[in-house]
């Protein structure tokens, strides 16, 4: 039972998302495995690149899509209709790319950008330690939930330049992982378990200085800092999506309902309210997380959107993903606990959903906390950007 609204995707942007809907199928059928190897499968990983996931936010000088908003909504949330494991990864490497080549020295950008499907991990934040060496830095430090880390070939993370002083500015320091080790602290955990956001580490590693990441035109934009929550919340998306896909087909399952006389749940008017109820949700989010997409888009091409307007669009974003999980949560009521077993993939939906929807960059009390200072502050100060927002 399909899950699109029957909209026409816009002029030049249909071919990625309907290689996106045609890699959907591999993705689920290896969707069990990426969860029990704590890692997409190569099927699985070659589908996204074969889709072009992981070229989507790649300027195009390099090869890449350098696609607009709505398409990688459409994209990640498509893959993640078939694998969520697999969909957040390519999303938290393109968000890594579109907030900051822009910081990366020509040199590094040459370096990184051999391939233009390369994917990153790592996060921006400074918790790690660095000292200036000989023609560049070394670092030591842990960088947790580091997403895509068994996978990717480069990373990203955030150092504290200390030397001589007790606190240091921070950089950002590009390098690749196979100069990292990897400490294996995702395994065991409830949802995403095939995003592998294990922690990284360096022991006294050298960078050199043109693998510094500096801001050469300023912080990302409002509009690029947003890009992290809609991200997160595509694969999110995706995953409500695929779940509504596996529910649909079991209304017209000859399966008892236990205390009932049905023998399918589609027999009862009840049933068919609840999953309706959970069917417009879906559509609902899918709605807002579009919406949003577009107002980031008029927004990179210089239409300015107020603090208040951007304030309102994140809490657009923390609604698609309410309203995901409640969608989720109707259709577990719906056809109860047997849908929790080891790899029932409604259950999967869900685990990932539940874990995914606890983001940083995605906590309704955040937003919600910064739209009611905005408002009231009648739009004099711009919302402070997610903590998480330079996580990769």
């Amino acid at each position: 039972m399909p899950t699109d609204l029957d909209v026409a995707p816009a002029a030049g942007l249909a071919d990625p998302w309907e290689r996106a809907r045609a890699a959907r199928a591999v993705l689920a059928a290896n969707a069990e495995a990426t969860e029990q190897r704590g890692r997409p499968t190569a099927a699985s990983l070659a589908a996204a690149r074969d889709v072009g996931a992981f070229a989507v936010t790649t300027p195009a000088r390099f090869g890449g899509l350098d696609a607009d908003n709505r398409t990688m909504v459409r994209v990640f949330a498509e893959l993640g209709a078939g694998c969520p494991s697999t969909s957040w990864l390519a999303a938290v490497s393109a968000t890594a790319k579109s907030m900051f080549t822009d910081w990366m020295t020509a040199e590094a950008q040459e370096a990184f950008y051999t391939d233009p499907h390369v994917s990153i991990c790592g996060t921006a934040m400074p918790t790690g330690r660095a000292r200036t060496a000989a023609g560049g830095t070394r670092i030591t430090g842990r960088w947790s939930y580091a997403s895509g880390c068994l996978d990717s070939p480069w990373a990203m993370v955030g150092a504290s330049v200390l030397d001589d002083e007790p606190t240091g500015q921070p950089h950002l320091v590009l390098l690749p992982t196979d100069e990292l080790t990897v400490e294996h602290t995702w395994d065991g955990v409830a949802g995403l378990r095939g995003t592998g956001s294990h922690t990284l580490v360096a022991d006294d590693v050298f960078v050199p200085d043109a693998f510094l990441m500096t801001p050469r035109q300023g912080p990302p934009s409002a509009a690029r800092r947003m890009q992290v929550a809609l991200h997160t919340v595509s694969p999110l998306l995706g995953a409500a999506k695929g779940a509504l896909d596996v529910a649909g087909p079991l209304m017209t399952t000859d399966r008892p309902v236990f205390g009932t006389a049905y023998r399918r749940r589609v027999e009862s008017p009840s049933a068919r309210h609840l999953f309706a109820e959970a069917a417009h949700l879906v559509h609902a989010a899918e709605q807002r997380t579009l919406g949003v997409a577009d107002v980031l888009d008029a927004a990179e091409r210089a239409h300015p959107v107020s603090p208040v307007e951007f304030a309102h669009v994140r809490m657009q974003l923390m609604a698609a993903v309410q309203d995901c999980r409640h969608a989720v949560e109707k259709l577990l009521d719906l056809h109860g606990s047997s849908m929790f077993a080891a790899g029932n993939p409604l259950g999967r939906f869900w685990r990932d959903l539940a874990v995914g929807s606890r983001h940083g960059a995605v906590r309704p009390w955040v937003a919600a906390d910064d739209y009611s200072r905005v408002l009231i502050d009648d739009g004099a100060a711009e919302p402070t950007p997610a903590a998480d927002a330079g996580r990769a």
